[in-house]
């Protein structure tokens, strides 16, 4: 028994040693090279706890092996390098966002290149733009604004980093209109996983084009996108039904969010449509809250015209619009555009749950029979939103990009958050009877709002559906040896 126990204890020694010696090589090649000006973090310098906690989701925690700051796209070719040297899983960070906290590797020991000193910004007279991966939502709509007025559809929090929200998707109230954030994306300068630089487009790289719009982070890091941009809409009127002031029944609830999604599926194109209800602190947290908003991108009589029931229908909702230019339309719905703070953090989970139909009476009744009973008894907060797709999301052909789900009616995202302190325990299983309630076999799912508890066989099919193959194959010819890997990375085989 002695022998074994020694055995055993040189064994677990020398991996420590083995591991070590790995991390320190990987430390010293990182910060090798003739250019040296990116910052690296290693867990001994005195910035690394702040900065591989600069995630929005304080629920979680995951401590990577380094974290470098590169300034030009030669470090981060230098640094993905040092990764696949040493097998460390390397991964993109741009804003922080992802729910799950794949920016930071979601799980220990990863290798995470951080490009938010890469903001770089140019615009040519035909309106094609190029932006570095390390802006923001809330930088790229001001530097398109005051550089001819100039617009891309886009989600509506500032701090939400391009590279992600571009990789996956990128919906916004303008969607409807002129389709996700990535479809406008004309060529996009990525770094490959044997530190190659090239540049992926329409004529050049295609399949890996394909990829990164839709999947782009298990591929590479892309440093630059290049996009072909609009101008900007003359008139935008910003709209709202709030029922704050009133105390509404689950039951009223849902009566309501049935009427209302009779008025969603008729909308047009040129009308955005979002809702949220939830046990929020803003009527702190003894009944369910509720509030449509949206944006129209046309004429005010048009609008009216749209509108002219909706006070004795949604009521007894209080009903509001004004008419805006872009900008203030955009700043109606997202608040102020500025990054320069820091931005609030909180411990959340999210769920989704992608609609290719109208949902059915017996669904909202499911649903809100749950979310009055359970969703109140909750010891905390949570808020249902959901997004109306169609219109020129789904006016590309159903492969234009790695994004699956062309054909979806409606997005529904299902967030608990707690803006002071821990997640309630219950709250992951809370979240998960609240979908359970409302479709008990999703099929289908935004992996921007990505849920780290999906099985690999739920998250390839949410995610991805009858992409997923297509997608598999491409990683296998421009990622190997899987370098840049997640728990929901795209995996080498089907």
């Amino acid at each position: 028994m002695l022998v074994w126990t020694t055995l055993l204890f040189q064994t677990f020694a020398f991996a420590l040693t083995v591991a070590g010696d790995n991390d320190n090589a990987l430390i010293s090649c990182l910060m090798s090279g003739s250019l040296n000006s990116s910052v690296v973090l290693t867990p001994s310098s005195a910035g690394y706890n702040v900065s591989s906690t600069a995630n929005w989701n304080t629920r979680i925690r995951y401590d990577p092996a380094a974290i470098v700051y590169p300034i030009v796209a030669e470090e981060v070719q230098r640094h993905v390098k040092c990764g696949a040297k040493f097998n460390i899983p390397v991964v993109g960070r741009s804003g922080g966002h992802s729910y799950a906290l794949f920016g930071v590797g979601g799980q220990d020991g990863s290798l995470v290149i951080d490009v938010s000193n890469m903001t770089s910004f140019s615009i040519d007279a035909s309106g094609s733009a190029k932006f570095q991966t390390g802006n923001r939502l809330g930088n790229i709509a001001q530097k398109l604004w005051d550089n001819g007025k100039r617009v891309l559809p886009h989600g509506t929090c500032p701090y939400v980093g391009l590279g992600g929200h571009a990789a996956f998707g990128g919906f916004g109230p303008y969607s409807r209109v002129a389709g996700l954030l990535h479809d406008r994306v004309t060529s996009a300068q990525v770094v490959l996983a044997d530190g190659t630089l090239t540049t992926a487009s329409a004529t050049k790289n295609k399949d890996l084009f394909w990829a990164l719009r839709g999947a782009g982070a298990s591929y590479g890091i892309v440093t630059e996108w290049t996009f072909a941009t609009l101008p900007a809409p003359p008139v935008v009127i910003s709209y709202k039904v709030d029922y704050m002031a009133v105390t509404l029944s689950p039951t009223q609830v849902r009566d309501l969010m049935e009427k209302w999604q009779q008025i969603a599926l008729g909308a047009p194109d040129e009308m955005s449509v979002i809702c949220t209800f939830g046990k929020l602190w803003i009527n702190n947290g003894t009944s369910i809250g509720l509030e449509y908003r949206g944006t129209y991108y046309g004429t005010k009589d048009k609008f009216d015209a749209l509108t002219a029931n909706w006070t004795s229908v949604l009521s007894p909702g209080n009903f509001t619009s004004f008419v805006n230019d872009w900008y203030g339309g955009l700043v109606a719905i997202s608040g102020s555009l500025a990054v320069n703070t820091t931005e609030t953090q909180m411990a959340m989970f999210a769920k989704s749950w992608f609609a290719k139909k109208a949902v059915t009476a017996a669904q909202w009744t499911s649903l809100f029979d749950y979310l009055g009973s359970d969703g109140l008894a909750y010891d905390g907060y949570w808020l249902v939103e959901s997004d109306r797709y169609g219109g020129g999301v789904a006016k590309q052909p159903a492969d234009a990009t790695a994004f699956a789900h062309r054909d979806a009616t409606a997005v529904f995202q299902f967030m608990a958050l707690s803006p002071v302190g821990p997640l309630p325990a219950d709250g992951i299983s809370f979240l998960n009877g609240a979908l359970h309630a409302l479709e008990p076999n999703p099929k289908a799912a935004y992996v921007n709002y990505v849920d780290p508890t999906l099985t690999p066989a739920q998250w390839k099919e949410q995610y991805y559906g009858a992409h997923y193959k297509r997608l598999s194959s491409i990683k296998r010819m421009v990622d190997p040896h899987n370098v840049f890997r997640f728990p929901q990375s795209i995996g080498l085989f089907n």
